[in-house]
């Protein structure tokens, strides 16, 4: 009897430090990752830097996707000790924390997704017209091209910047 209650009280310290090694691992990523959605996203100012800060996004997604495994696992410790109340309350209030960083970051995940290919979209609009007016020029040096061409060309462009920076603005 006094073996059983020995092994049980061996088992409970060998689970109890699982758990605290994952807590101690999750809970200051996530007070980082708190931080960084409370200060919000950067706002890009040309195509490169939209698709830095998209790469950002997805790796902050990434990190977020790998720490809720820390804390699983460090759920599934305590689910082994004797008593698991306190810890139980613990992972529950980390997890809801968690809930919010992840909503934030599903949100970003969106939007930069969004964003990135409107600027694709104007950026691509932009070199269009270029080349239309650099090849339209006659051996005179008079511009060829259809002015309704271009009008709509220029309509759509402006349609797509003023997206663009709406989008940019709800970072």
């Amino acid at each position: 009897n006094t073996k059983i209650e020995c092994d049980k009280y061996s088992n409970d310290v060998k689970f109890w430090a699982e758990y605290r090694t994952g807590i101690k691992e999750f809970s200051p990523w996530l007070a980082g990752a708190e931080k960084a959605t409370g200060e919000g996203l950067s706002k890009p100012a040309d195509l490169a830097e939209v698709k830095a800060l998209n790469d950002k996004v997805l790796g902050f997604d990434k990190n977020c996707v790998n720490y809720l495994k820390v804390l699983t696992s460090a759920q599934g410790a305590a689910q082994k000790m004797t008593t698991h109340a306190e810890a139980d309350s613990e992972v529950a209030a980390l997890k809801a924390r968690f809930d919010v960083v992840k909503g934030v970051s599903d949100t970003w995940v969106k939007k930069c997704e969004i964003l990135v290919k409107e600027w694709v979209l104007l950026d691509n609009t932009v070199t269009e017209l270029n080349s239309w007016v650099a090849k339209d020029k006659s051996a005179e040096g008079e511009n060829q091209f259809s002015l309704e061409k271009m009008e709509s060309t220029l309509g759509e462009l402006k349609n797509i910047f003023k997206e663009k920076e709406k989008l940019v603005e709800n970072l």
